[in-house]
């Protein structure tokens, strides 16, 4: 237990939360920032351009909360609005969450002494996909180890324990210059993440969910229809990922970029593409890139029978992923 003695004295956590028009989701979000056990954070909330109550809802429940500040800028998405709260927090500490998503009340507190017991400057949690809920606590005890940065950057390209997601992790200050995301650009986190893996000594490492990532109708990640934009900032994403891979894991950046390519070829609606033939040649290079990873020994038994399947046909693949999400009320990425 982190001693609270002193408010004075103890790190400050900053809690950057991005909101855009998620209206009566976001509740439970601050709510949840809001009764953290450890107490010396500020929590910045960053109005990003919102054309309906969401300011309004969130002001109601925080009250004259002094670890509160809200943020207003104009719209320029999630990536603007991230780099806007991180230039402007005071933490020693920082942390993400999304607007709709909800964190344990202890994450703070078991992801900064993970932090100063190991003296390291990256924290990374787990995450439960959930659906729309009030309130969230994870039913288990996190139990850290310790892994190098180059490990961890492993773990991310072949999706092993860790998505390459922003939110519920812990960042210390001194990496701050280094959180600065590709504005207007969708799949932003994963380049930053993986430079941040490729830049620290060690990492604490759990895979205890602190995170609840909630998935709604409407929301950014959804099963909902992508086209060529998707396309193009997840090659962005694939090509930040590379910088930083390139002559380590090479063979762990194949899987990886197979991945997710797939996982946006999964979701392609030919008929937003100008050239239709353009996103017929998407999907072959889909199921190629799929079956090579199929075969590959570095993957996960998962993820190769995923990779089959879509190479097979992705409409099958499709069928069984969604199968599985109603059965098992989460998805696998």
């Amino acid at each position: 237990m982190i001693s609270t003695a002193s408010k004075a004295e103890a790190p400050l956590v900053s809690i950057v939360v991005p909101i855009f028009n998620v209206g009566p989701f976001v509740l439970p979000c601050i709510r949840s920032l809001l009764c953290q056990t450890y107490p010396n954070i500020e929590i910045l909330i960053v109005d990003d351009g919102c054309t309906d109550d969401t300011v309004e809802l969130i002001a109601s429940v925080v009250g004259d909360d002094s670890r509160v500040e809200i943020l207003h800028k104009e719209n320029g998405g999630l990536s603007s609005a991230r780099n806007y709260g991180t230039r402007l927090c005071h933490g020693d500490y920082l942390m993400y969450v999304d607007g709709d998503d909800l964190i344990d009340p202890r994450a703070v507190e078991f992801m900064l002494q993970a932090a100063l017991r190991y003296h390291v400057s990256f924290v990374a949690g787990s995450f439960a996909k959930m659906p729309p809920l009030e309130s969230y606590e994870m039913r288990s005890e996190p139990l850290f180890m310790l892994e190098s940065g180059w490990e961890h950057l492993r773990r991310l390209l072949l999706l092993e324990g860790e998505s390459g997601s922003a939110w519920g992790k812990l960042f210390s200050r001194s990496l701050m210059p280094d959180l600065v995301f590709p504005e207007g650009q969708l799949f932003e986190d994963m380049g930053v993440t993986s430079a941040i893996c490729s830049r620290v000594e060690t990492v604490a490492v759990t895979d205890a969910p602190f995170y609840a990532y909630v998935t709604r109708p409407g929301s950014i990640t959804t099963l909902k229809k992508q086209g060529p934009k998707h396309v193009r900032d997840m090659d962005a994403a694939i090509e930040a990922v590379r910088r930083v891979a390139e002559g380590n894991f090479d063979g762990e950046f194949e899987c990886f970029r197979a991945y997710c390519i797939l996982r946006v070829a999964m979701r392609v609606d030919l008929d937003s593409f100008a050239d239709r033939a353009e996103g017929q040649a998407y999907l072959r290079l889909a199921r190629d890139l799929a079956m090579r990873a199929s075969r590959n020994t570095l993957a996960s038994r998962t993820w190769r029978l995923r990779c089959a399947l879509f190479a097979l046909s992705p409409k099958m693949h499709n069928a069984f992923y969604a199968l599985y999400a109603a059965i098992s009320g989460k998805a696998i990425g």
